[in-house]
């Protein structure tokens, strides 16, 4: 199957925007399961190991989208 650019594109649409979901979605799940587990005594000790998961994640994710809207523009892929 042999694609085309237009084709590719699309693809590549809907591949940042699936991975934006699933990894937001994996990431708060984890941070708020691990915070749920977590005895209370031991969450300050262990804020910054979540605040650099968090940003790992939700960066990514916002460099997903970003790329998504500047490099693979619906108008320029009709």
């Amino acid at each position: 199957m042999f694609l085309n650019k237009r084709d590719l594109k699309k693809l590549m649409r809907y591949a940042l925007l699936l991975y934006s979901i699933l990894i937001g979605l994996g990431g708060t799940i984890s941070i708020v399961s691990a915070i749920l587990i977590i005895p209370k005594e031991e969450l300050p000790y262990l804020i910054e190991p979540f605040v650099v998961m968090g940003i790992f994640v939700y960066g990514s994710c916002a460099i997903a989208l970003f790329i998504r809207a500047k490099f693979f523009n619906r108008e320029k892929i009709k």
